[in-house]
């Protein structure tokens, strides 16, 4: 019987490590170079395996991004679910948050400059919006339940707009990842992370009479 080309399909335990690989390899990639300039062969090189191979795992380059964004936002928030888990009050769950972000950040800075663009690649190509459906919305569900769950605990005065509460907290994030990303340097990251720490806590400024 003559050969189809296709290489077989690797046993489980390498499939799934070399599936964790092309995912780091493209998350990289996507990060630097943008979803049009990264190719499967670009990715595939980085592995050490044949374009094709990549093709065991994903359809397409839109399905091997939506896979990025799935896999990577699901390792975040589950991260930072089990911080918050440690922590009784919505400020302190929110500086175990802004802590971890930026031992994520350190650890890996792909992580954030994927993220980061994110909004401007679906913008120019809206065919990925769909594939990435089963992790969108993790980001303003996960602050929108710190706030609720304060609020629940009474931790909140009662005035408190719980949806802009929640807007605010997720756009402090979203804003320091933004700057970290645009300068190339996460170390700001954790500094800046440091000084709004000393503004919850009240060693930020001197108080004058």
């Amino acid at each position: 019987m003559g050969s189809t080309g296709r290489v077989g399909r690797p046993p489980a335990g390498d499939s799934a490590e070399t599936r964790r690989r092309i995912l780091h390899a493209a998350r990289i990639r996507f990060a630097r170079d943008g979803y049009r300039a990264t190719t499967n062969r670009l990715i595939a090189d980085d592995v050490g395996i044949t374009p094709g191979a990549i093709y065991h795992y994903v359809e397409s380059k839109a399905e091997l991004y939506a896979a990025v964004y799935c896999d990577t936002v699901d390792h975040v928030y589950t991260d930072f679910e089990r911080v918050v888990a440690g922590e009784r009050h919505l400020l302190a769950q929110f500086s175990a948050v802004l802590e971890r972000a930026c031992d994520l950040q350190m650890n890996d800075p792909s992580i954030t400059g994927f993220i980061v663009a994110v909004a401007q690649e679906t913008q120019r190509h809206p065919d990925l919006l769909a594939l990435l459906s089963p992790q969108r919305g993790r980001h303003s569900r996960f602050f929108t339940g710190l706030v609720e769950a304060a609020a629940e605990r009474g931790e909140l005065q009662a005035d408190v707009d719980q949806r802009a509460l929640a807007d605010l907290l997720g756009a402090v994030l979203s804003g320091l990842a933004r700057m970290s990303a645009a300068a190339g340097d996460p170390k700001r990251y954790t500094a800046a992370v440091e000084v709004l720490e000393r503004f919850f806590d009240g060693s930020l400024v001197s108080v004058r009479s």
